[in-house]
């Protein structure tokens, strides 16, 4: 499968009308680049296909495959621990318990160990759990130490660099057409030894990677990734625990289940998984539908924009719709959605004095928007309703603005629909950003 054709040669069935709102979509977006691959062959490549970008956290699952690759050679073990690979930090020297992580706590992002790493962001910085809160293999966090750290397991074990065994081992047997080791770079390691390993990867390139763990590692008859590798790989070993990352599973540095606690996104069939990475680099598979979405967004471009969740699950949305998928859930778009579309007095009256109640299945839910008559606003979390924020809200024309005292994002401003009970708010590009319940 070095050479795919185009779909359309091949008669490949998508409705032309419903994906070209896709694809205007993703310029809407301002997305990078777009690919779609089913049963093998190229339905649609938009944008910038063949420019390799920076495809952030996607990288650690390309680290996963060339972990399955070792262990399968007898190189690593799952239940190797970081005592026993003699694996440190020189600055903050781990504890005796830390040291009893095991790879399989790694790939998972359950080690227990919780340093400062070289380019984190602030917010992730802050949401660290305290050293020595949990013991390896019992909680989930989201944790670039532990993957750093695999990237120097993976070195010391193999004695190859990361980029260089990806090239020789996946990117060359796949056929990849634009990976180049060069393009890839090694972070600093001011604040851990154990340092980012930066991957840049073309939207199409990205696809083909998709389309061999589709095929369960298997490429023009060769078995390239092992087999029970990539099924164990995409399985759900561990449950997300962050309000980002809720109703989330995750494998060994690949994700499971794609859904919301704010407003309904897009529902994927059963037995899909995804590597994601910031900003909206997303490589989705979709197994029951021989199907494969690339989505890149390249950060290094002057005015990039961050590309939420929400409007990665619409743009899912319009491509399943065109590939006639069943069962992924309701159009949300503003243009089409039932309800009221107020303004101004109406939509201030509609809404003062009311409660917007949302997020119920969150970890840290339900949420409550009190919009009081008196113009100030507050939010308050959990099933003991403790007050999170405070604020004030105002009507600017279509469209509910809301500004906290204290939390960033400070204001928000969203076009509202009201359908009886339910209230919709609207982000970009006809994007549904939040659905709420109503209450007095």
């Amino acid at each position: 499968m070095l050479d795919w054709h185009k779909a359309t040669e091949i008669g490949v069935a998508f409705d032309t009308e419903q994906l070209a709102r896709a694809r205007d979509y993703a310029a809407r977006m301002q997305s990078t680049a777009v690919a779609v691959v089913q049963r093998g062959e190229t339905v649609a490549q938009w944008g910038e296909a063949e420019q390799p970008t920076d495809v952030a956290s996607v990288r650690k699952s390309l680290l996963s495959a060339l972990h399955g690759i070792a262990i399968a050679e007898g190189r690593l073990r799952l239940d190797d621990t970081l005592a026993s690979l003699d694996i440190d930090e020189a600055a903050t020297p781990l504890t005796a318990e830390e040291k009893r992580a095991t790879v399989a706590d790694l790939l998972t992002s359950r080690s227990g160990v919780y340093l400062p790493v070289d380019l984190e962001p602030s917010a992730v910085a802050a949401a660290r759990p305290a050293r020595g809160s949990h013991p390896p293999g019992r909680f989930w966090h989201y944790n670039n130490w532990d993957f750093n750290a695999l990237g120097t397991i993976y070195e010391q074990a193999t004695g190859t660099g990361v980029f260089d065994a990806f090239e020789l081992r996946i990117a060359r047997p796949i056929g990849m057409l634009d990976f180049r080791v060069a393009d890839c770079a090694y972070g600093e390691a001011k604040l851990s030894q154990h340092r980012h390993y930066g991957f840049r990867v073309s939207a199409r390139d990205l696809a083909r990677f998709g389309q061999l763990y589709l095929q369960r590692g298997a490429w023009n008859g060769r078995q390239i990734v092992p087999a029970d590798w990539v099924a164990a790989s995409v399985q759900p070993h561990a449950r997300a625990h962050s309000p980002h990352f809720a109703g989330r599973g995750y494998g060994y540095m690949w994700w499971t289940g794609f859904e919301s606690d704010f407003a309904p996104l897009v529902t994927l069939p059963d037995g899909s998984f995804y590597a994601l990475g910031y900003g909206g680099q997303y490589l989705f598979v979709i197994p029951a539908h021989d199907l494969v979405i690339v989505h890149t967004n390249d950060f290094a471009r002057p005015g990039w924009r961050f590309l939420s969740d929400f409007e990665i699950g619409r743009l899912l949305w319009l491509i399943l719709s065109a590939a006639g998928i069943a069962g992924i859930g309701p159009d949300t778009s503003f243009a089409t959605a039932p309800g009221a579309r107020l303004a101004g007095d109406e939509l201030r009256a509609a809404l003062a004095g009311r409660t917007l109640r949302f997020a119920a299945a969150a970890p840290d839910g339900p949420y409550v928007m009190r919009l009081a008559i008196d113009g100030t606003a507050s939010l308050a979390k959990g099933p003991q309703q403790q007050l999170a924020l405070t604020g004030k809200w105002w009507i600017d024309g279509n469209r509910l603005c809301r500004g906290w005292d204290k939390d960033l994002p400070r204001f928000g401003s969203w076009p509202v629909l009201i359908d009886g009970a339910s209230v919709g708010l609207y982000e970009a590009n006809d994007t549904m950003f939040l659905r709420a319940e109503m209450e007095e």
